[in-house]
């Protein structure tokens, strides 16, 4: 759980850092977010159900791959225009 809450943390803070690179990648990771404090805050008051853990799992994994297409979309691609532009 821990890491999970360290990986909340950062995912909080990726739409500010996404914003000025790619406005639609930084709107599209804020609902999942929110989603992941929810679930975060009803797993600290022990009001999860199993089904509720399985979903949180899900969100966590949802927001690493959003994470990484985004990171993709903004420095990989243009990485691979640059070098196919030679």
């Amino acid at each position: 759980m821990d890491m999970f809450f360290a990986y909340l943390l950062i995912a909080s803070a990726t739409p500010l850092f996404l914003w000025l690179d790619n406005k639609k990648v930084a709107i599209s990771s804020i609902p999942p977010i929110i989603l992941m404090w929810v679930f975060f805050f009803f797993y600290m008051t022990s009001s999860l159900s199993p089904t509720g853990h399985s979903l949180m799992i899900a969100l966590f994994i949802l927001n690493v791959v959003i994470a990484h297409v985004a990171a993709f979309i903004i420095y990989g691609l243009p990485l691979i225009r640059k070098h196919m532009s030679r």
